[in-house]
């Protein structure tokens, strides 16, 4: 059959044709388009994130964390001639695509990248002081890239702690938290031009802080614990501080102590666990004279000054942090932990001890301000009930007067002292009192009393580091005479008629034990009528740096006997760990060392010693005599030095 096409058909074919022949053109434009070898249309940047590791979103896959990026996230992008472009991506997998959004564009590689966008800082690479909280989650964990193309590798400059929080209380939001160390964790990197160099991990100069801030209608907390992420420089933090906010206006602090370190890794997460109670801010001592009680486990912070009004602690383990605070009386009823910042101050709190610590507490002293505590006609400035309480200063400065009428400066049970500073002053009778141990192994100690620097009745004095000076002071006139030994350093029995003592061991550290009318290191304490004689079990020191000094006839410089065989120090004993051993022999002194009762040994690195009148050449210790004599006399103002030869 033959077919007839008319011309009015014959044009509409034609229409058809040229429609169809456009239309496969135009698919092949766009299949060309979508081909995986070409660009989308107005890609300019192709970012992926290191994996494992961490950045924006911390979804938890099996035991590692996804890194996606997320919408809305934006980077700085600064190319070879100087342009400096800000490009965005709405994608929220671990590959994004980024496109132009302000600046100038970056066309000319290569290039160098910053996340999030405000690192950059107009060319002062800077890690942000704040940071916003995101619900399990990070927001914007600071990353680096360095590329010659269009496609970005970015890598983490900085690691994460996650703080887990937790409260027993009920409706407590967080505000916002704040850490800080003695290192820096926000500000400028000073090695933002060595960044890939460096292996990607920023560093900061100072010491500035960092705040997570949580926003104004907080964050829930409760028993199980909230994690809150912070993006910090990889670096050994120490000093490491953290400060949580509360909504309604609570706060609590907690430093890490001085030994202790906080180890954050480049793109690695360091988990810190705090259960949070908190303490109240207005308690200001200035409000009122009423007296004010802290319940046991509440923290408190004391402000103010009113030499007026009395605080009493329960304890329970509360943290009471005294800033710049001045009070009447300062009662202390249980464990508790003291952190003085600024100068704090009780002053003769009429006829009272401005600190009493009920017997069986611990209480412990830090931080790094002053206390200031004077006291008169009482037993003295910081006194344990029954002197059966423990102390422990780990920091602050403790400046403790005991004026006329005191009998001590500080009295407890155990006293341990690991940093910080304590000067203990005592007109009367005795620096520092112990009934149990006294244990220094760090920080700067002072004890000087007319009796006794340091007396410690009952225990063992064990000296391994920080530097001690005790001293009996010259002008003691009560507490006079052979029968009252008065000394620099004592330490012996509690109780019970010849009972032998505790020990006195020097490791380490610089000890400086100063006696005037007395030794300076002495052994046994008795006073004919008033008290039973007893005396010091062994004297050993081993190591650091020891002066020992007195100035009265009949003492030695150490005393390792007393005035009868009822009243001896069984040995003393040096060896060669000592660095320097110091004999200091003053006004009418007759002997370095002192022992009426043969039977005591003196051994030097185990070698008898006792009378010490051998040829000196026939140790194995040299003892320097400056008046390069040997008797049983010793001239005034002699110094022997004791050194292995």
């Amino acid at each position: 059959m033959e077919m007839v096409i008319s011309v009015k058909e014959d044009k509409a074919m034609k229409r058809f044709i040229v429609i169809t022949a456009l239309a496969a053109i135009t698919l092949t434009a766009c299949n060309r388009d979508l081909s995986p070898e070409q660009p989308k249309k107005g890609v300019a940047f192709t970012a992926t994130t290191e994996n494992p590791a961490t950045k924006t979103a911390l979804n938890k896959n099996g035991s590692n964390y996804e890194v996606v990026w997320q919408n809305g996230d934006q980077i700085t992008v600064v190319d070879a001639a100087s342009h400096v472009g800000v490009y965005s991506t709405t994608s929220t997998t671990t590959k994004a695509d980024f496109t132009f959004e302000s600046g100038s564009e970056a066309t000319t590689a290569p290039y160098k990248a910053y996340y999030p966008e405000t690192v950059y800082n107009s060319g002062t690479p800077t890690l942000p002081a704040t940071q916003n909280y995101v619900e399990g989650n990070i927001s914007g964990s600071p990353m680096y890239a360095e590329s010659s193309t269009e496609s970005l590798a970015f890598k983490n400059i900085c690691g994460i702690i996650r703080l887990n929080v937790s409260t027993t209380q009920t409706g407590k939001k967080v505000r916002r938290i704040i850490l800080s160390a003695n290192q820096g964790m926000s500000g400028a990197i000073s090695n933002a031009a060595t960044l890939a160099d460096d292996g990607y991990v920023a560093e900061v100069s100072g010491t500035a802080s960092i705040t997570l801030d949580c926003g104004e209608s907080g964050v829930d907390i409760g028993s199980t614990a909230k994690p809150f992420h912070f993006a910090v420089p990889g670096n050994t933090y120490t000093g490491l501080g953290i400060t949580v906010e509360t909504t309604d206006g609570l706060s609590q602090t907690l430093t890490l102590k001085s030994d202790k370190t906080v180890v954050v890794g480049r793109s690695k997460i360091t988990d810190i666990t705090l259960a949070f109670n908190d303490y109240l801010l207005v308690i200001d001592l200035t409000e009122s004279n009423d007296e004010i009680t802290i319940p046991a486990g509440v923290n408190a912070k004391l402000i103010g000054s009113n030499k007026n009004r009395n605080v009493i602690i329960e304890g329970g383990g509360s943290i009471i942090y005294l800033d710049n605070a001045t009070m009447r009386k300062l009662n202390i009823n249980g464990d508790a932990t003291i952190d003085v910042t600024g100068t704090n101050a009780i002053n003769d709190p009429d006829y009272q001890n401005p600190i009493d610590i009920k017997e069986g507490s611990t209480v412990t002293f830090r931080g790094d301000g002053t206390f200031n505590l004077n006291s008169y006609y009482c037993t003295g400035a910081i006194i344990c009930e029954n002197d059966n309480a423990d102390i422990i200063i780990e920091g602050g400065t403790l400046n403790l007067v005991a004026g006329a009428g005191t009998v001590s400066a500080i009295r407890a049970g155990n006293l341990t002292i690991t940093g910080g500073s304590i000067s203990a002053w005592c007109e009367n009778y005795i620096g520092i009192y112990a009934t149990k141990d006294v244990k220094v192994s760090g920080g700067n100690v002072t004890a000087s009393g007319d009796a006794q620097g340091i007396y410690v009745n009952g225990g063992d004095l064990l000296i391994s580091g920080g530097t001690v000076e005790a001293e009996q002071r010259r002008n003691s006139t009560f507490w006079g005479g052979p029968e009252a030994l008065v000394a620099g350093i004592v330490v012996n029995t509690k109780d019970g008629a010849g009972a032998e003592g505790g020990n006195l061991t020097i490791s380490g550290g610089t000890v400086n034990a100063i006696g005037h009318i007395g030794p300076g290191i002495g052994s046994s304490w008795h006073r004919g009528g008033w008290s039973y004689p007893s005396w010091t079990k062994s004297i050993v020191i081993s190591g650091g740096t020891v002066t020992a000094s007195t100035e009265q006839s009949g003492f030695g410089a150490i005393f390792y006997s007393g005035a009868s065989a009822t009243t001896r120090c069984d040995v003393i004993t040096i060896t060669e760990g000592i660095t320097k051993l110091t004999l200091i022999q003053g006004a009418t002194a007759e002997k370095m060392f002192n022992s009426g009762d043969v039977s005591a040994t003196f051994t030097v690195d185990g070698k008898n010693m006792t009378g010490y009148l051998i040829d000196p050449t026939s140790a194995d210790w040299t003892f320097e005599h400056i008046q390069r004599t040997v008797s049983t006399t010793i001239a005034t103002d002699d110094t022997w030095t004791f050194t292995k030869k």
